[in-house]
């Protein structure tokens, strides 16, 4: 059963950032996060989870050198799987908080090759003090072109989308639905679905879209890079 909490407060945020050979996109997303965990207050502990994801390229490197600046956590895996790296990172950041109750505990995710916007925690955690359990945000793609053009048009007309470049829940929900699946991808679509069986409140917020990359061979298996492909056959079938 959902737990609610009438009163709700935050004492830690977490943001977990899957790398697989990121080198070039991955300073920039880390810059990005840098902005928006700064614009937190104080009084909220905020941490970053690194996971590292069978990386063979410097993300290795760059991610060590900011964490070592910043103090994040980087988590080293093998298992190319999106899904088990975004449960990795989680873990990783519920362990620095053992006693702290998961009702004051966020926990967000993005993506490497992605960069969020400066209120993009602040305007999570207004959210779930305002009574949501889960934050569904936008994306926007980082290309001035007829391919981005044509997807910009078909997405705003989605309702409710859901990605794992712009997302953030309770702990309180990420525990009592198990967390997220070891799947290669989709591993955001699936946790949303159990959310919304489980009856968890979902805030699909308009507001801090992340800017993301645009390019067509993407990391995850059908992830975005694979709609924006998609996209561009369909404009090749029809100027043909």
């Amino acid at each position: 059963m959902t737990q609610r909490h009438d009163r709700r407060s935050v004492a830690a945020a977490g943001v977990v950032l899957p790398v697989h050979d990121e080198e070039e996109l991955l300073p920039g997303s880390l810059r990005a996060l840098e902005t928006a965990v700064a614009g937190l207050p104080s009084s909220i502990s905020c941490r970053v989870a690194i996971v590292l994801d069978q990386c063979g390229d410097a993300s290795s490197a760059i991610a060590h050198a900011w964490g070592a600046r910043f103090g994040a956590l980087v988590v080293h895996q093998k298992c190319r799987s999106v899904g088990m790296a975004r449960r990795a990172g989680s873990r990783a950041l519920l362990s620095l908080w053992p006693d702290e109750d998961h009702a004051r505990i966020w926990l967000a995710t993005t993506d490497a090759d992605s960069r969020v916007p400066q209120d993009w925690l602040a305007v999570q955690l207004e959210a779930y003090l305002s009574g949501a359990d889960m934050w569904a945000g936008r994306v926007r793609v980082a290309e001035e072109s007829a391919t981005a053009l044509r997807w910009t048009q078909r997405y705003s007309a989605e309702r409710d989308p859901v990605h794992g470049a712009s997302l953030g829940f309770s702990a309180s929900l990420y525990t009592q639905l198990g967390g997220f699946g070891g799947m290669r991808t989709g591993e955001d679509r699936d946790l949303h679905h159990r959310a919304v069986a489980a009856d968890f409140r979902i805030a699909y917020d308009l507001r801090a879209a992340v800017t993301t990359s645009a390019r067509r061979q993407g990391r995850a298996p059908e992830g975005f890079a694979h709609v924006l492909d998609q996209v561009d056959q369909e404009g090749l079938g029809a100027t043909a």
